[in-house]
């Protein structure tokens, strides 16, 4: 007599609901970014819009890319769509990398270099990533695009500190431009030490795997 196949019962998961919100979130913060930067054109003179939109452009498609690239379930069953949106993400990232330096001279006495370093090391992040992808050395490549991308995060997240983090941030500065070059740096300093502190526990863990199997 056959016997049936059990039914496989999903079960709940709460970092799989986690996740799921942590993403929604973020591409809300997009969105409102969006709505954010869109009046910034016109601080630009009209020769130079181009370039203010190849910036936000590259960047949206970054930030609308960059959540599912890094979660583990997504990235390792659809194989072919990661790829295809690495490549995508990539060039993302060269047309805001573009469009922010085209539309230079910006605010270059508050931000301008901590804009600079933070858009320059998303850029060596990426380059890093792409290397490590081809070498197959996947780990070097996850903490380096992981770093990219909240680098990118960092044209976000210092808008949003912008317009609704700067009564915290001015506790610690006697005048507004202080403030203002504060929340700059902190807005990708802090995050990327995170990122750092994270893959710093996973390559610990790899090297204890590699000393226990020697």
């Amino acid at each position: 007599m056959a016997t049936a196949n059990p039914v496989k019962v999903q079960r709940f998961s709460w970092s799989g609901l986690l996740t799921s919100l942590a993403v929604v979130l973020f591409i809300a913060l997009v969105v409102r970014f969006l709505s954010l930067g869109i009046p910034g054109v016109a601080r630009h003179p009209p020769d130079k819009h181009w370039a203010y939109w190849l910036h936000i452009a590259g960047g949206s498609v970054v930030m609308a890319l960059g959540p599912f690239q890094l979660i583990a379930p997504i990235r390792n069953r659809f194989r072919r769509y990661h790829r295809w949106a690495g490549y995508t993400f990539v060039g993302a990232s060269i047309a805001a990398f573009i469009g922010f330096w085209a539309v230079q001279p910006g605010d270059t006495d508050v931000f301008f270099l901590s804009q600079a370093t933070a858009i320059s090391l998303w850029m060596l992040a990426m380059g890093a990533a792409v290397i490590a992808a081809r070498r197959k050395r996947l780990l070097t490549h996850q903490h380096n695009m992981t770093r990219a991308f909240v680098l990118a995060s960092y044209f976000v997240v210092v808008r949003l500190m912008d317009k609704y983090g700067m009564g915290a941030v001015g506790i610690f500065a006697s005048e507004k431009a202080a403030a203002n070059a504060h929340s700059d740096w902190l807005a990708w300093v802090v995050p990327l030490v995170l990122v750092e502190v994270y893959y710093g526990r996973k390559w610990d863990r790899l090297l204890k795997k590699r000393e226990q199997l020697a």
